[in-house]
């Protein structure tokens, strides 16, 4: 029998906390139709170094299937977050970019993760977060060596989220 007090059930129930929190955090700040934070995230990076992804490139960058990137997008577009376009010189592949609406949703979904980590982290001395994020970083290894997504180098990270 698994218990509530092993690892794996901890985790779980700290990520439904977290998400829960998140989720709050953007409906308050009028965000409440948008489920897909890090994928505008990725479209931004992208902005940022002068790239138009298409949905596949997305799908590759946030390690999901093409066919969940699709009804994200979908979804983000119907509320005005995204818009896709055919690409140029291949009408198969559709570019995403971020909208004037999406780009500020991606500043104040930063402001959104920033108040759900401080109120996560109330009481951590700044050794305990680094041991902290240790921890995780080495769990991540230790499940497969998942590097940090290429969009977010560390620097950039604590800039823009």
């Amino acid at each position: 029998m698994y218990c509530a007090d092993e690892p794996s059930a901890i985790f779980h129930g700290l990520h439904q906390a977290h998400r829960k929190r998140v989720m709050e955090e953007q409906a308050e700040r009028g965000l409440a139709d948008l489920g897909s934070p890090m994928l505008l995230l990725v479209l931004l990076h992208g902005e940022k170094a002068g790239r138009i992804y298409s949905q596949r490139e997305v799908a590759h960058l946030l390690r999901l299937a093409p066919a969940t990137v699709a009804v994200s997008l979908k979804s983000l577009e119907r509320s005005g977050y995204v818009e896709r376009r055919a690409d140029e010189k291949d009408a198969r592949r559709n570019q995403v970019g971020l909208t004037d609406k999406g780009r500020r949703a991606v500043e104040l979904c930063g402001q959104s993760f920033r108040a759900v980590d401080q109120r996560m982290l109330a009481g951590f001395s700044p050794e305990e977060r680094e041991q902290l994020n240790g921890f995780f970083h080495r769990m991540m290894e230790n499940l497969g060596g998942m590097e940090p997504p290429p969009f977010c180098p560390r620097e950039e990270c604590h800039k823009e989220w």
